[in-house]
């Protein structure tokens, strides 16, 4: 049970580090179909302009700031609030697995599941790849898919699919495990995407690297002014603390 903050329409817990990991264990624990996604200043920005969106990521388990975006609108209502990557929480939920995890990976492009989850073994003595699947499969198939996954009996489900899809798919598809949204982690554990260097990340400028060496996510740009615009803008009182302890 957590103290949130609203950023927008969404509720972010305050807890340290740890409590999170914690929490994302007993998830894998209970066999139930379970959820983390990982906003960022964009997702939270569709978040605020669409409110199925919005509920779909309110059913979350666990709602993860993943921003630099979402700490600094939680420090102007002066709050802390860290930002916890959708990869490095994965790896660390890995990292401090109590018995080995069955994990599927699910999503990027043929070939790359497979070059991931020979990284995350090598990488991973407690990582038990159990299946994967890539992302280019029609949507008619997706049930059919889900029921392979199922079938395998997974504990931990990572969804690589670009957001809002891989949110939509965990919400459509309750898989009993802990179902995590992890856009293109699955392509930085395959070497074929290079994460900032670790000042960058420290900094919060992680974005900045990844603009530059790829230029077509300059097309977010316009969702991420539109957040900075709504975060700056919109009165103090329209956000809010949370005192009142939610249930993760």
């Amino acid at each position: 049970m957590f103290d949130t903050v609203r950023i927008l329409s969404l509720d972010f817990p305050l807890t340290p580090r740890r409590e999170l990991l914690l929490t994302a264990h007993r998830l894998i624990g209970s066999k139930r179909a379970a959820r983390i996604y990982t906003p960022n200043a964009e997702m939270a920005y569709r978040a605020a302009r669409d409110p199925a969106f919005s509920a779909l990521l309110h059913r979350a388990d666990l709602l993860l700031p993943d921003g630099v975006g979402i700490s600094m609108a939680a420090a102007r209502q002066g709050v802390s609030l860290s930002r916890v990557s959708g990869i490095d929480f994965a790896e660390a939920l890995l990292r401090t697995a109590p018995r080995p995890y069955r994990v599927f990976l699910l999503g990027a492009k043929p070939g790359i599941g497979a070059a991931a989850a020979r990284e995350l073994s090598r990488r991973y003595a407690r990582a038990e790849i159990v299946g994967v699947q890539d992302g280019y499969f029609p949507c008619e198939r997706s049930h059919t898919v889900a029921a392979a996954i199922a079938g395998m009996r997974p504990d931990l489900l990572f969804v690589c699919l670009g957001s809002p899809r891989q949110e939509q798919w965990i919400d459509t598809h309750a898989i009993p495990c802990l179902a995590m949204g992890l856009g293109g982690s699955l392509d930085v554990w395959a070497g074929e995407v290079k994460r900032a260097p670790a000042v960058m990340q420290r900094a919060g400028l992680e974005w900045l690297w990844r603009t530059a060496r790829d230029p077509r996510r300059l097309a977010r740009l316009p969702a991420l002014a539109g957040f900075a615009w709504r975060a700056l803008t919109e009165k103090v009182e329209d956000f809010s603390v949370n005192c009142e302890k939610t249930e993760p």
